[in-house]
């Protein structure tokens, strides 16, 4: 990319999943890396999120195959990470 000062091989690891392209003084990027399974699991495992995903697979076939789709993937997006991290 045009301007762009940081070279690609430092967003993926040597497995080829993504780190944390962010930098901040106090957070290594394995701390980052490590923090963002709890992040989605806080966020997506919250009563009102899961209503609301609930609520659009009811009103909508399209948007249970979609969100059941998603689902699967979420799981597994996890479960990729927590075997990188051992």
């Amino acid at each position: 990319m045009a301007g762009s000062t940081m070279p690609i091989a430092e967003l993926v690891n040597a497995d080829g999943v993504q780190i944390a392209p962010l930098h901040y003084p106090h957070l290594s990027h394995s701390e980052i890396f490590h923090s963002v399974e709890d992040f989605y699991r806080r966020f997506y495992f919250r009563a009102p999120k899961i209503a609301s995903i609930v609520g659009e697979m009811v009103r909508s076939p399209e948007m249970m195959k979609r969100r059941l789709r998603e689902g699967v993937e979420f799981f597994r997006f996890l479960k990729e990470r927590r075997e990188v991290a051992l």
